[in-house]
Parts: C-alpha cells; sequence; structure tokens
C-alpha cells in the first residue's frame, strides 16, 4: 500500500495555512494603521446606529467638538451640534475630594461637634 498523496496533502494544508497567517497579519496591521491615523487627525467615530437598511446615525468628534450626524448613501447632514462631554464621575470626585481638603473647616465642625462624640 502507498502513501503517494499524504506528501502533495501535506504541502497544499501548510500552503493554506501559511497564506491564512499572512493575511491576517496584514489585515491587523492595517486596521492598525487606520486606527492610528484616525488619532492623529483628531476625528473619531464615538458611535453609529443604525436606523434603516442604508442610514445611519453617527456621533463624531472632531478636535473635542461633538457633531450628532445623518448619513445616507447620497448625503451627509449635520442634526445636531452636542456641547462637551460631562467629566467622568471619577474626576468630579477627585476634584469635590481636593476642595474639600484645601477648604478651611467650618465652624459646626469644630470644638462643639467633637467635644459631644
Amino acid at each position: 500500500m502507498t502513501y503517494d498523496w499524504i506528501h502533495p496533502m501535506a504541502q497544499l494544508a501548510l500552503g493554506l495555512g501559511l497564506t491564512a497567517v499572512a493575511l491576517w497579519a496584514v489585515f491587523t496591521a492595517m486596521k492598525n494603521l487606520q486606527r492610528r491615523r484616525g488619532a492623529r487627525t483628531g476625528l473619531s467615530i464615538v458611535g453609529v446606529i443604525a436606523v434603516g437598511t442604508r442610514e445611519r446615525v453617527v456621533l463624531l468628534e472632531a478636535e473635542g467638538i461633538r457633531l450628532l450626524l445623518g448619513v445616507t448613501p447620497s448625503s451627509i447632514t449635520l442634526l445636531q451640534r452636542l456641547p462637551e462631554p460631562p467629566t467622568p464621575f471619577t474626576e468630579q470626585l477627585n476634584a469635590a475630594i481636593d476642595e474639600r481638603r484645601t477648604a478651611p473647616p467650618s465652624p459646626a465642625t469644630s470644638e462643639g461637634e467633637g467635644a459631644r462624640r
């Protein structure tokens, strides 16, 4: 019994595997380059919602300005210019804690309350 077909099948599998790995590496590199290019320009897509088969509502941030856009195959329409995004809760909390630490103590929390405890 001869196994002459094993060698060509192994070559085929190895070739397909190497091609798949090469394609994956190229696509990953392209995605990373596009992401970096977008970060350099100050333009980013914050979110996208499909409202029809070919219509989208896009939240775009361009150099700190947030824009709500309606996108169709034939046009792009500015729906609304949005205010600055609110600061994250952790930043607000840290600012409040720092403010309280630097503020002088109020008269209600001085000796009178401490003596009762």
